[in-house]
């Protein structure tokens, strides 16, 4: 069956033609403050009868270049949502000849056309030099999903939901940001709160593999930083979006977006809310010699949850301007979640020389998370040369996470018994609050000097976090604590960063970007001994070549680290079974990852190249046990170091004028080493992920969307894991008269979200364990239907003054 799903997978994804064709008309579209115009439509028209030929869409420097193979008389037709069409004849002499338009101004409009709605539609994906930017409006399967189901499809995203983990490029340690700010707690918790952040919200995606000096060194394998919706145009406007949708069982979200706008001041307000009842789980069967038994084992077990996700996001950002070189302005988010759960659990034991018995577990739990991100920023252009921008940032994140366990035991006549080991219950209940608080402060002065562009900045961090947590288990009708699980960590965390940055050119076609960051990091735990203490430099260098229009060649070095998070640290956290814990390790260290990196671009088509050696890799969920050899114990460890030569690939392909497919494509070659293992053991072996998105456009102002990834067979520490992706599907209709959009999708055609795993799949590991284990995700067990209206009401006017380019100098990272 797996084979079945895979065949359907490539023949979707390779059944469509990829010819190639070579760009030839070239120019550069600004507005009227000859600023660049990105993601504007460049159309070639046969100038005899106006019949469409080709097209292209500028990039972020406003540029485009036009692919053609014929000569003749044509006309080029610029366009963009709020400007005046441009409309430019040009003659071709030659199928050779490269006809360069030089700059184009757009004219600022208010109309719109009766019967025809220009919008638009961004290219999926945008190669920069820091990486990659996934315009996630750009697809139809966005509306209606969550931010952490956006995330699963971009290029290069694995989302390992068994073991709460992102890794970028087949690498882990991965940094989340929201707007430019690291959140400062753990991925688990992290993931749930894209979980309840509904994706219409969302403006971009910003797939950052080689960061400057700019940003925190946090995260070996690169950044994750989410950026909402911020308009900023003049006037007033409304966005309304309503989803329904059926899976397992029911979902439903809405968004509303207001945003006004005067020259010198604006305003957004949205408001969201999301209702997503599902189901997941896994099952599978193994053998162990466990200490607790004594004895020779076998299981089979199951763990399936039913949940129901509810949540609330605010959203209110502000600026106004003083005076033509002050601004002042504000950022407020709050994120109110309720998920309720109920697991079944299930497991059967054959034990050597003990009667066999059924256990049947059902858990009932609630989360309560309230999360506030809030900032305030200054920038003042202090000369033509210079500008100085000043963040301060408070973040408070609570969750409270109470939970209730009922055991019943069955012989294997399904008859009620008790069990002979003690170490089985009548039930648990467990409690586990935990609240965090961080203060930023950040300050960034960029000057030109000549050639030269220079930035500098300082920042301070200063975080708190607790969690009281402890689980009790019913003894004939008393609840007695388990001095195992019973924990209250208090943790102090300091951060002082200081970088500098320089960017210069070597003549016309190069340019070097090179930068330098110090940070002094101290943590502090009231479980730990000795602090944590981090002090040293990261640098980052990258150089840029340009061999042609829109043609580049990138090299990038970086270092960085992957810090262990407070959850990876802590002594003691819970357990979901009798025979094992789930457990910090405080003997984590930092991992260090260097990074080199070569690459070639042309017209969103990219090649690259790149080694990358990790030293003291965090893996977590591994494997192992207390020193007294008696428990298993579940918890992060270091490996010895990871390396890994990788290609990767971005291909977009125009293979007609109504059909766009672009691919992109990850492969490497992995080789790690571990000595945490009973028996220490390296593994090298080869990797690629797939992404796909085939675009195409139908009549009546309709657009059909294909798209999947796939993730070949992989490891993690000691254990094996089988290739799997999905294939998903989505339509939208487009209505005259501003009557809005309705959107159709479905997730995963082919039910494939089905994820085989075997633990001691790359070595023997403790207790001789030998599990096979299988993870479905709610999509494994029904498709999921979605449909969605959207609608803007009021109109887009002037640009502001404010320069999103720029909102990268007040990031509170």
């Amino acid at each position: 069956m797996k084979k079945t799903k895979a065949q359907l997978f490539f023949s979707l994804l390779f059944g469509m033609g990829m010819p190639f064709v070579y760009a030839q008309i070239q120019g550069r579209v600004v507005d009227m403050t000859e600023t660049p115009v990105p993601f504007a439509n460049a159309i070639l028209y046969q100038a005899s009868d106006t019949t469409l030929v080709t097209g292209a869409i500028t990039d972020d420097m406003g540029d485009f270049s036009i692919p053609l193979e014929v000569s003749g008389d044509f006309l080029v037709r610029i366009s963009n949502l709020g400007y005046a069409d441009s409309y430019t004849f040009i003659r071709l002499n030659s199928s050779s000849e490269t006809y360069h338009l030089g700059t184009l101004v757009l004219q600022e409009a208010f109309s719109e056309l009766d019967e025809v709605v220009l919008a638009a539609r961004k290219s999926i994906i945008q190669r920069t030099p820091e990486g990659q930017v996934i315009n996630v409006q750009s697809s139809v399967m966005t509306k209606g999903s969550n931010a952490l189901q956006v995330l699963e499809r971009l290029p290069g995203v694995i989302l390992d939901r068994r073991n709460n983990q992102f890794a970028l490029n087949g690498q882990s340690g991965v940094t989340v940001m929201f707007n430019g700010r690291t959140m400062p707690m753990s991925m688990e918790d992290v993931m749930a709160l894209l979980e309840s952040t509904l994706a219409d919200n969302i403006e971009k995606v910003e797939l950052i593999t080689s960061p400057t000096a700019k940003y925190d060194a946090d995260g070996g394998a690169g950044i994750i930083n989410i950026v909402f919706k911020n308009n900023v145009d003049t006037g007033d406007q409304l966005n309304f979006s309503g989803s329904l949708g059926y899976g397992y069982r029911e979902k439903a979200s809405t968004s509303l977006n207001y945003s006004h706008g005067k020259e010198n001041f604006r305003l957004n307000l949205g408001y969201s809310v999301s209702h997503d009842h599902g189901k997941n789980g896994f099952e599978g069967s193994g053998t162990s010699n466990s200490p607790i038994f004594d004895a020779f084992s076998q299981t089979d077990f199951s763990t399936y949850f039913d949940y129901n996700n509810n949540s609330h996001n605010i959203n209110l950002t502000s600026g106004y301007q003083l005076d033509p070189k002050t601004e002042i302005g504000g950022e407020l988010t709050l994120s109110l979640a309720k998920n309720n759960s109920t697991s079944n659990v299930n497991n059967s034991r054959d034990i050597d020389g003990q009667d066999f018995f059924r256990s049947h577990l059902v858990t009932s739990g609630t989360t309560k998370k309230n999360n506030l991100i809030s900032s305030l920023y200054m920038s003042r252009k202090l000369s033509e040369r210079s500008n100085i921008n000043v963040d301060v940032g408070y973040l408070t994140y609570k969750n409270d996470s109470p939970a209730i366990t009922q055991s019943k035991y069955f012989d294997a006549n399904d008859e009620p018994v008790i069990p002979e080991n003690e170490v089985f219950t009548n039930g648990n209940r467990g409690t586990s609050e935990s609240t965090i608080q961080l203060g930023v402060a950040k300050v960034d002065y960029a000057m030109k000097l000549n050639d030269v562009e220079t930035e500098f900045g300082l920042k301070g961090s200063y975080s708190t976090n607790t969690n009281d947590s402890k689980i009790e288990t019913n003894n004939d009708g008393v609840w007695v604590v388990d001095p195992r699980s019973q924990s209250f960590i208090e943790s102090e965390e300091q951060l002082w960063a200081a970088y500098g940055q320089f960017r210069f050119s070597l003549g016309e076609k190069s340019r070097i970007n090179a930068g330098l960051r110090y940070e002094d990091w101290k943590r502090t735990l009231t479980t730990a001994d000795d602090d944590f203490v981090i002090r040293q430099f990261f640098p980052s260098f990258s150089y840029q070549y340009g061999l042609a229009e829109n043609q580049n060649i990138h090299f990038n070095y970086h270092r960085r680290i992957s810090r262990p998070v407070y959850s990876d640290l802590v002594a003691s956290l819970y357990y979901n079974d009798p025979t094992a814990i789930f457990t910090g390790n405080p003997l984590l260290k930092p991992s260090i990852t260097n990074t080199v990196q070569l690459e070639y671009a042309k017209n969103g088509f990219s090649v690259g190249l790149s080694y990358q050696k990790e030293v003291n890799p965090i893996i977590r969920y591994q494997l192992t046990s207390t020193p007294q050899n008696d428990i298993l114990v579940i918890s992060p460890q270091n490996a010895d170091y990871q390396k890994s030569w990788s290609l990767f690939l971005n291909l977009p392909v125009q293979w007609a004028r109504w059909a766009k497919l672009n691919l992109s494509t990850t492969s490497a070659i992995r080789e790690y080493h571990i000595s945490y293992n009973p028996v220490p053991r390296g593994k090298t072996y080869f990797y690629q992920s797939l992404n796909f998105t085939q675009s195409i456009d139908l009549p009546w102002q309709m657009n059909m969307e294909f798209s999947g990834w796939y993730n070949f067979d992989h490891y993690n520490g000691t254990n094996f894991t089988e290739g799997f992706g999905m294939v998903n599907f989505g339509l939208s209709k487009q209505f005259n008269k501003n009557w809005g959009t309705l959107q159709f999708s479905v997730t995963d055609l082919f039910k494939s979200l089905d994820i085989y795993t075997h633990i001691g799949g790359m070595a023997p590991i403790v207790f001789d364990i030998d599990t096979r284990s299988r993870y479905r995700d709610e999509s494994a067990f029904t498709r999921i239907f979605r449909i969605t209206y959207s609608r803007s009401f009021g109109g887009n006017g002037n640009k502001s003054s404010r320069n999103l380019e720029k909102e990268e100098f007040r990031r509170v990272d």
